[in-house]
């Protein structure tokens, strides 16, 4: 098989190529760099499970199982490891269109943060949703924000259903029609914590007893925010992406379960030359009420201690990581300490690079780098085990990965950080923070509700305490 290309001689406004050919779709993604001006955030990219190769995959890691769904509908459960199943699956013999785009067919969706119980981490909670679900796109809309591209992938397996596709979708994208203003809006919506404020501070307690006496150095703490989801996902995502607009912006439907992501965290990139880049992030600063505060609020936190022992430790977790796959002495640390400023706060972001080894693919580098350590701490495994006791309940998408991977062995896959998921009449979002020996615990969570920013102006709610 190979995968045909062409080029569109105009940019298409990517939110309403979405709504045009995807808005209806039950299994659907927009991948959005939606950050104008960030190289990070150069490609979009758009497809559904309706071409005639598409399959969607989900998981379960409680009951080991993997099921896999064709474009008819026919699906097969099989009893495996989903990693087993991604390492299997995850490259086609396909020759590729002569694009340099960095992705043209392949898979796209999330990976659920229990799936850990697969990378040396315990199987201590369900989730409510599956615990992985990937689409496989055969047909993709690629949007080069750099130089104002449209392209059209499709992969042809000989029945020229493909050329069919990329003339058909070629014609309906010239004649696009502007996007309407997003319809949405609530009232003034309730919100429920698993951790209150008092039962938050008494956890960052229990995390500095464990760092006392030698069981982690940092543990990464999170809470759940919950609320009725009385809206349109879509319209909401619109929105989203209004209020807090980021490089690994997506929009995943999943049948009943959407996710809503502004995450500005790269987890893990995987070229086709086999480098391998992560760029955690630690440290967070709200943004200011004007120039000058917004500039002293960058610089203190480009400059606090505690905020760089943070991200140093997450840097040195990912580097011992990223060895476990890589040449020796291939692993550095291309860039740290660096403050990245977004719509509603400012980050402290490092990044560290590898090559991987002849004998190891890019699932296996995701495997070995799972989840992120900017969202566990370290040691990793025995800090999840002590996650796992004090969260006391299920992360489920939060704290996972979403993104791409293509045919070719290359991937891209986000933190899922600043992320709403909607399924079962309610919408959740994690928000946390790395507990060290000195976190105070009232900031720890004051630093919560600032993560919390672009949910709380999406439902006009406000933070409890």
């Amino acid at each position: 098989m190979w995968v045909r290309a062409r080029r569109l001689p105009e940019a298409v406004d990517a939110e309403a190529a979405f709504a045009a050919l995807y808005r209806d779709s039950p299994y659907g993604f927009w991948l959005d760099s939606s950050r104008p001006g960030d190289r990070q955030a150069r490609w979009s990219f758009l497809g559904d499970a309706g071409g005639p190769l598409a399959q969607v995959v989900t998981a379960d890691v409680w009951a080991g199982t993997v099921t896999v769904a064709d474009s008819s509908g026919a699906a097969e459960q099989l009893s495996m490891p989903f990693f087993d199943w991604l390492g299997a699956h995850h490259e086609r013999p396909v020759t590729m269109a002569d694009a340099d785009v960095p992705f043209q067919v392949g898979w796209v969706g999330y990976l659920g943060y229990e799936l850990k119980a697969e990378c040396g981490g315990a199987r201590a909670h369900r989730a409510p949703n599956p615990d992985a679900a990937l689409l496989f796109a055969d047909r993709v809309v690629a949007i080069d924000a750099i130089s104002a591209r449209t392209y059209l992938f499709a992969l042809d397996d000989g029945s020229g259903t493909a050329e069919q596709w990329l003339t058909e979708t070629g014609d309906r994208l010239a004649d696009l029609a502007p996007a309407e203003p997003p319809q949405f809006g609530v009232d003034a919506t309730p919100l429920r914590l698993r951790h209150g404020r008092t039962e938050y501070l008494q956890l960052v307690d229990r995390c500095h007893q464990a760092i006392r006496v030698g069981d982690s150095y940092e543990l990464c703490l999170t809470n759940m925010v919950e609320a009725p989801a009385g809206f349109d996902p879509w319209q909401a995502y619109r929105r989203l992406r209004q209020v807090a607009p980021a490089p690994y912006a997506a929009y995943l439907r999943f049948g009943d379960v959407a996710v809503l992501s502004t995450s500005p965290e790269r987890f893990l990139a995987v070229g086709r030359d086999g480098v391998a880049q992560s760029r955690p992030i630690k440290g967070t600063r709200p943004r200011g009420r004007d120039a000058a505060e917004d500039a002293a609020l960058a610089a203190e936190l480009a400059a606090n201690p505690k905020d760089r022992a943070e991200n140093l430790m997450i840097v040195d977790l990912v580097r011992n990581d990223l060895a476990r796959v890589a040449e020796p002495g291939s692993v550095e640390v291309a860039g740290l300490f660096e403050v990245e400023t977004y719509a509603t706060v400012h980050q402290l972001v490092s990044t560290v690079q590898a090559r991987l080894r002849a004998d190891r693919t890019a699932v296996d580098c995701v495997r070995a780098a799972f989840p992120g350590g900017s969202m566990t701490g370290a040691p990793k495994l025995r800090t999840m085990e002590l996650l796992d006791e004090l969260e006391g309940g299920p992360r489920g998408v939060y704290s996972g990965a979403l993104g791409w991977l293509g045919v070719d062995g290359a991937l891209d896959l986000a933190m899922v950080i600043r992320t709403a998921v909607v399924a079962r009449g309610l919408v959740s979002y994690g928000v946390g923070g790395a507990i060290v020996a000195d976190s105070d615990p009232v900031a720890e969570y004051e630093e919560t509700a600032v993560k919390a920013t672009p949910l709380l102006r999406l439902l006009g709610a406000e933070f409890t305490g």
